[in-house]
């Protein structure tokens, strides 16, 4: 399981970081006061973008947080297309300054990925991964890269656990991120609302009765 320990401003980053504050501070005495702000003013900017602050979990245990920061921009039913059932999806757009970091909505097992290169139907990189959690409902998330940067980071593994809000992947200048959720679970979201990686509730799953995976064995 990822840890739970990172720092503030995203690992990710820190070598270019550390070229950049290096340029500065040679700027600083070998070329001149123009230069020197110049290359401050993009270090602040770039310390600003790359940030990537701790966040406060719900203890919610069947609550589907955002795994990130951004706006709805759509809420339907929808088929999805790898698991093929009938599901909620919550779509996620974030914005060029939102915290680019991925977080887990559920604590759960992975259970599957799939990643997929541009072709001429879709100019955007994919990932999509596929969790189950303890009482065996599926969370199907697809995530697509902006145009200009497709890299990413992304430190699941099949087979491994994740925690709830777990911070487990990082893509620059963010995407569109769709979570697929089950039919039945209650929205907490509506198109057009804010929403932050690791707190804010998506959407709470609804169980008529006590299920556990792990006791009956659906892994």
């Amino acid at each position: 399981m990822p840890s739970n320990r990172y720092p503030l401003i995203a690992r990710e980053v820190w070598a270019v970081l550390s070229i950049l504050l290096g340029l500065t501070v040679l700027a600083q005495f070998l070329v001149g006061s123009v230069t020197f702000f110049i290359l401050l003013a993009i270090l602040s900017v770039a310390v600003y973008l790359f940030r990537d602050p701790n966040r406060v979990i719900p203890s919610q245990p069947l609550a589907i947080v955002s795994p990130v920061h951004g706006i709805v921009t759509l809420v339907e039913e929808a088929e999805e297309i790898r698991l093929h059932n009938k599901t909620l999806r919550v779509q996620i757009t974030m914005r060029a300054h939102d915290i680019y970091s991925f977080r887990s909505p559920i604590e759960g097992k992975v259970i599957d990925q799939w990643s997929s290169l541009p072709d001429k139907n879709e100019s955007r990189r994919h990932f999509d991964f596929h969790l189950k959690s303890d009482e065996g409902d599926s969370i199907v998330t697809a995530i697509r890269l902006r145009d200009i940067v497709r890299r990413f980071h992304m430190y699941l593994h099949s087979g491994e656990r994740v925690g709830q809000g777990q911070r487990c992947g990082y893509f620059y200048f963010g995407g569109v991120v769709d979570v697929f959720i089950p039919l039945e679970s209650k929205l907490q979201v509506e198109v057009g609302q804010y929403v932050q990686s690791g707190s804010t509730i998506l959407a709470q799953i609804i169980h008529s009765e006590v299920v556990s995976a792990i006791q009956s064995d659906n892994f």
